[in-house]
């Protein structure tokens, strides 16, 4: 829980304006993205404000990430092959087009812990560039969190995982909440929303926070959280690890994740690792471990995809959004479907 001593979150950004920061806490949809400097960045050895844009030696940035509940990145994956193509093509003839966020480590003059940018620092490392401009802010531990959480989420989606990870510590920090006591205040306000229980979860202080934070997000409501997200904290925890580890990517670990029998899934979980399977040769792996009524399970959800994106289609071009009851029931219907999706 945040000592009553700091700042808010709301001073730190009229302190150290980023615009990338006032999105994620205020909710504002405007563009975000960071204009181009219109002067020149100062080398580390200039007198520089907090916020202002620095050119520093790469080896004074550290990944230390102090500043997260397990000291590891927010973002579990990069592909590496695809990172060091990138880097070649994009960041070695052009350079770092725009500053890495950082703050400043305490007692240690000109030495600065990466915030975000961490893709660009390690495609830096991969061609060899000495030299990286960088914007320092003052932030503390919760502030540095939640503005990781949004550069980031701003330049390329997270996986479902990273998600729900990264809004369970910030919901954790927000309402001063052990992980699992947030996953059981969530499930509580489900169930007394789909009429199971009778305690008034909703009406809590708690609860308000919560939905005041989504609605801040502007992205999933906490309905479709509980219902989207939380289940995947049941998937195999060999699998879970692995995302967590950086071992793999999402995408190929929950298509493992498909697999019942817990050895087959082990095994070809470190195979696509070691080996570095693409994500075809992992469904083929799968789909060969795979027993007659799981691979008829699969097929019939296949088919059924299939019929639901067809349904969408026809849907979008029929004309039902005029019909006052067809919305109503395709509401009904869309709650439904959020309340089933995994």
């Amino acid at each position: 829980m945040v000592s009553k001593g700091r700042r808010t979150l709301k001073q730190a950004y009229k302190e150290n304006p980023s615009p990338g920061l006032e999105s994620f806490v205020f909710g504002d949809n405007t563009d975000t993205s960071t204009p181009p400097s219109q002067s020149q960045p100062l080398h580390d050895s200039e007198a520089a404000e907090f916020g202002s844009e620095i050119i520093v030696p790469i080896a004074k940035i550290h990944k230390t990430f102090s500043f997260t509940p397990d000291r590891k990145p927010v973002r579990y994956y990069y592909d590496q092959n695809e990172l060091k193509e990138w880097a070649e093509t994009d960041l070695k003839p052009n350079g770092v087009r725009t500053a890495l966020w950082t703050r400043p480590i305490p007692n240690k003059p000109s030495e600065y812990e990466l915030v975000a940018g961490l893709r660009r620092l390690t495609g830096c490392e991969l061609v060899g560039i000495t030299d990286i401009p960088i914007k320092v802010f003052n932030w503390n531990n919760d502030e540095a969190y939640a503005a990781a959480f949004d550069e980031n989420d701003r330049r390329r989606d997270f996986s479902k995982l990273e998600e729900l990870d990264i809004t369970l510590n910030l919901l954790s920090k927000k309402l001063g909440m052990e992980r699992e006591e947030v996953i059981s205040l969530l499930y509580k306000m489900d169930n007394q929303a789909k009429g199971k229980i009778t305690q008034n979860a909703l009406g809590n202080e708690n609860a308000v926070i919560v939905e005041e934070f989504f609605t801040a997000r502007g992205l999933l409501t906490w309905q479709s959280f509980v219902a989207t997200r939380l289940p995947l904290l049941k998937k195999p925890s060999e699998i879970l690890q692995a995302i967590r580890s950086s071992r793999i990517d999402y995408t190929k670990a929950i298509e493992i994740a498909k697999l019942k029998n817990s050895e087959d899934r082990i095994v070809l979980l470190e195979k696509a690792i070691n080996q570095r399977l693409s994500l075809n040769e992992v469904k083929q792996q799968v789909k060969a471990l795979l027993t007659p009524t799981e691979e008829a399970v699969e097929n019939f959800n296949t088919d059924l995809k299939a019929r639901f994106k067809t349904a969408l289609r026809q849907m979008d071009k029929a004309k039902v959004w005029t019909d006052v009851e067809k919305v109503a029931k395709l509401k009904k219907l869309l709650e439904q479907i959020e309340q089933l999706a995994i």
